[in-house]
């Protein structure tokens, strides 16, 4: 069965129509001269056995119609495309001129694989870097990319992982090979495919309707807010003041900004990481330290390094956090006794003197998992509200060495299948998840509840 790794990459045209498919827009069959429309990219995906981290340069993107192409990314950007699962951050955003598009063309470089070695004792991370099969991939879109004037529209990149990255047939080992396969289609505004669900930075300056944010690699992006725009805590406008670390959630705009719908400040000290526990300890009670496998970090840190696991002295924290979960009862659901393996944490803190970092604040994120159904394991309270077993065969599976819990409820979104119960009837299959890890206070095993489930292919 193939497992897609969705690297989604929406291309929002700034003054610009889309369609897909047959549309008025339709007769055109080339870049026009027309006032030219932006286009911003962004990143998702799912995670491949033993795979920690993929990253990979994004040197280029540009879109084609068969005699004329047009530069949608130009700056090189760093992604890893095995982090994000069911979250989509901003790579880049540049103008686009009028046409109808029917493909893609996407340059890499410098892949650099982080994996689980199993082959010691404890199982260890090992790094190596990728040899690519083909630098540059043209892909066809699955429809026509349709650029017309006055509207907002975006591109959907899947990049396949397990595809791409290829294994010694007789081992089953990584051999470093990367032979990158991608897939593409045509994305509207309004689809959920559009948010941006994973952006954060430092913070610039802050303005009278908006704030600007430098994020990791040194690229500024403005945000806007408005009156619908919500805030942690008791944070606004008004009390964002430099230095900070900012997490956004919002809708990409025609001028390369981003509409913040969520404005979560994760440190007001400019020190952060991010990544995944893979353990407590203590295990039960208030955990002391815990260690993280490093996704992010800012500023680079001297003794931390993104893809490697570092342990945290978290004793003197007292500030937890829920993103997109802000409420009075937050600090019962998570606090330093309910962090379990496998929750996705940012940590916001400061270096002391000697450049080590101090946790100061801990704010539990949303994440992703992919794995089989555990079969007869689907639970129906009423509607969608129930719950069903998913067993990883990647870290997650590892680190928690059972099958994992996903509650499901009237508002979680169900792709590709008739919900809770599709699923239910489907047979075998395998779902991608994403929502929030908490502590089951009864068995202690993390358990997720899910905001989406979606059957690959």
């Amino acid at each position: 069965m193939k497992r897609v790794v969705a690297v989604s990459a929406l291309l929002a045209l700034l003054g610009i129509a889309v369609a897909c498919g047959n549309s008025s827009s339709s007769s055109q069959t080339g870049p026009q001269n027309d006032q030219p429309g932006g286009v911003f990219v962004t990143g998702e995906d799912a995670p491949l056995p033993s795979v920690l981290a993929f990253n990979t340069n994004l040197d280029k993107m540009t879109l084609n119609n068969g005699s004329t192409s047009v530069t949608i990314l130009s700056t090189s950007q760093t992604v890893d495309f095995a982090r994000l699962l069911g979250l989509r951050t901003l790579v880049g955003f540049s103008p686009v001129t009028p046409g109808t598009y029917s493909s893609a063309t996407i340059q890499l470089s410098n892949p650099v694989i982080s994996y689980l070695d199993l082959g010691t004792s404890p199982p260890s991370v090992a790094t190596m870097s990728g040899t690519l099969t083909r630098s540059t991939v043209t892909v066809a879109l699955s429809k026509p990319l349709v650029v017309g004037q006055n509207g907002l529209a975006g591109l959907h990149m899947e990049f396949d992982l397990r595809q791409s990255l290829q294994v010694d047939s007789n081992t089953g080992q990584l051999t470093g090979v990367v032979n990158p396969q991608f897939d593409l289609r045509p994305v509207k505004p309004a689809d959920p495919d559009a948010e941006i669900t994973d952006l954060r930075g430092g913070l610039v300056s802050v303005g009278s309707s908006s704030f600007v944010l430098q994020r990791i690699g040194g690229h500024d992006i403005t945000i806007d807010v408005n009156s619908d725009t919500q805030y942690s805590g008791t944070n606004s406008l008004s009390t964002l003041i430099p230095p900070a670390v900012i997490e956004v959630d919002g809708i990409p705009q025609g001028d390369g900004s981003v509409l913040a719908r969520e404005v979560e400040v994760i440190t007001t000290d400019k020190a952060f990481l991010s990544g995944r526990i893979v353990t407590v300890n203590p295990s039960s009670g208030p955990a002391q330290t815990v260690t993280l496998l490093v996704g992010e970090e800012l500023p680079a840190i001297s003794n931390i390094q993104v893809g490697f696991p570092v342990t945290l002295d978290v004793s003197g924290v007292t500030d937890y956090d829920i993103r997109h979960f802000d409420t009075f009862f937050t600090e019962f659901l998570f606090n330093a006794s309910s962090m379990v393996v496998g929750q996705r944490i940012a940590v916001g803190g400061s270096l002391d003197a000697n450049q080590n970092f101090v946790p100061a604040r801990i704010v539990l994120r949303r994440q992703g998992t992919v794995g089989d159904l555990v079969l007869n394991s689907v639970t129906i309270t009423s509607g969608n509200r129930g719950s069903f077993e998913l067993q990883n065969h990647s870290l997650f599976g590892y680190l928690l060495g059972t099958p994992l819990m996903v509650e499901t409820g009237d508002n979680t979104l169900f792709l590709n299948i008739n919900g809770l119960s599709g699923i239910q009837s489907g047979g075998s299959m395998t779902l991608a998840a994403s929502g929030l890890i908490l502590k089951d206070p009864t068995s202690g095993n993390p358990q997720l509840w899910a905001h989406t489930v979606a059957v690959l292919p």
